[in-house]
């Protein structure tokens, strides 16, 4: 049975962007998922698609959504890949970078390379499964490389991006189900990069039949609870009660991120502020009755840069011991989305 089908609430996982600080959210949900596997007595770690309801993301937290929900990766996989995806992506230019330049300071084609890596390694079309389970890697013989992103049969994923002639409207949402606003024919990777294409980082992609440019919504949209929350409200009708484990990516109060590039600066500061204004307002909103928690290390990364992936080991450390002073909050909230806890 499907563990899922025993809950009446809508159960949320909202990421939040942050460049190779995602790995910090990784790593606090790997922790929430073996809770549950212990708590349950199970022999394998459940895949997050089957506990969730929704995953979506903005950014960083975008991919990563992609991973755990529309390619039904582990939270292990999705560690592995996010880490080779890293070093591929973000490593930035050799060319001098200009804080006005609108190619971004890291390279685009490095990501959509690593993207598509992914996908053929982990794809779930059934001759790749059956390929991998016989100890065959479909690496180089998958030919689902350019996989649309749609896919109704998958957990609903949400990703964020914002088109770039109104960066102040409200963010366009890419779906695996189908709705009368979202773009249809979009493949995994293009979604991917459009949802990561802040042009502080990476230049803006076009997609879509009618080639709508897109950007990052981390600017506004860092933390993506609320947007997810509505979003799932029409998703699911007449399903009142929400359920949403927000994690964050250790933005905290960032005072200096060890990075030179003002516009690198002032745009982490601003997603830190919109991410802790969200948080904020779905605290007063939902008050103390469980059915928001939010997980993000606040102290101890606030001197890690956005994408020195040879950092990973500081962010592991740090997240850890944030993991050790709320084991109580973590092992709690296992329990609430146990498929045997009673509505």
């Amino acid at each position: 049975m499907d563990p899922r089908a025993t809950c009446t609430a809508v159960r949320i996982l909202s990421l939040d962007g942050g460049g190779i600080r995602g790995l910090s959210s990784l790593l606090i949900l790997e922790h929430l998922m073996e809770r549950i596997r212990e708590a349950e007595g199970l022999t394998a770690v459940p895949l997050p698609c089957d506990r969730f309801d929704m995953i979506g993301g903005t950014s960083t937290g975008g991919i990563i959504a992609i991973m755990l929900g529309r390619l039904r990766m582990t939270v292990d996989e999705c560690i592995c890949a996010y880490r080779k995806m890293a070093e591929r992506a973000f490593t930035p230019k050799r060319t001098t970078f200009l804080p006005a330049s609108p190619s971004g300071a890291f390279s685009a084609k490095a990501l959509e390379a690593a993207i598509r890596e992914t996908v053929k390694e982990v794809c779930p079309a059934g001759e790749c499964v059956a390929q991998r389970e016989s100890g065959h890697s479909t690496a180089s013989t998958c030919t689902h490389g350019e996989a649309e992103f749609r896919d109704p049969s998958c957990t609903s994923t949400v990703v964020l991006a914002i088109t770039k002639d109104n960066v102040d409207a409200r963010p366009t949402l890419f779906t695996t189900y189908d709705t009368s606003t979202s773009l249809s024919g979009c493949t995994i990777w293009q979604v991917a990069r459009a949802t990561s294409a802040a042009t502080t980082f990476f230049k803006p992609i076009r997609v879509g039949r009618d080639g709508i440019e897109f950007v990052d919504a981390g600017f506004g949209y860092n933390n993506p609870s609320e947007v997810l929350i509505e979003e799932a409200g029409r998703r699911f009708p007449g399903r009142d009660r929400m359920q949403v484990i927000s994690i964050g990516t250790g933005l905290g109060n960032v005072v200096s991120i060890g990075d030179t590039r003002i516009s690198i600066i002032n745009a982490l500061k601003k997603m830190a502020t919109t991410s802790r204004a969200v948080a904020a307002r779905l605290d007063d909103r939902f008050g103390d009755d469980g059915r928001y928690v939010r997980f993000n290390v606040e102290k101890g990364l606030e001197d890690t840069t956005l994408s020195d992936w040879k950092e990973a080991s500081e962010i592991s450390a740090h997240t850890r011991n944030y993991l050790s002073d709320n084991q109580r909050r973590v092992d709690a909230e296992a329990m609430s989305i146990s498929p045997f806890k009673e509505e």
